[in-house]
């Protein structure tokens, strides 16, 4: 299945609803917003429950059971209906700005890229200045042998 539209999906849901689908918390925003993402897939993409559950890391039955209560849930939450429609229209939305390939990726990734990225600097800018030394050293041993 395309992860492309599937973690463009959790990226919407993740917005909507301003929590995190892939933590594993059981608030109820967050359990709304996995049931909205799990109905979308169903729904939209036609994804098996065991498919779903692989996304989330989730048992089929907990996926199967998410689908089930999502119209309970709607009934006794009106905003979730509204935070379902403007879910399922970005969805659907063609945007340039939302089909590109990036991936949502993990805050904590992100972050341990960062510090990787800022010691290879560090490690980078001792070796770039080891190089200057030894380039001094070469040009004072040039000149006198020059001379």
């Amino acid at each position: 299945m395309n992860f492309v539209k599937i973690n463009r999906l959790k990226g919407i849901a993740n917005n909507v609803f301003s929590v995190d689908v892939n933590s594993k918390n059981r608030q109820a925003d967050t359990i709304e917003a996995r049931a909205t993402c799990y109905t979308i897939m169903r729904k939209e993409l036609h994804m098996g429950f065991a498919e779903i559950g692989k996304h989330f890391l989730k048992n089929h039955a907990t996926i199967l059971h998410g689908v089930k209560e999502f119209p309970y849930m709607v009934k006794f939450r009106p905003a979730l209906k509204e935070k379902y429609k403007v879910c399922l229209s970005l969805f659907k939305t063609k945007n340039d700005l939302l089909d590109t390939r990036v991936d949502v990726v993990d805050t904590v990734l992100i972050k341990k890229s960062l510090n990787n990225l800022h010691k290879s600097n560090i490690l980078l800018s001792l070796a770039i200045e080891q190089l200057q030394h030894d380039l001094n050293k070469l040009k004072k041993l040039t000149y006198k042998c020059q001379e």
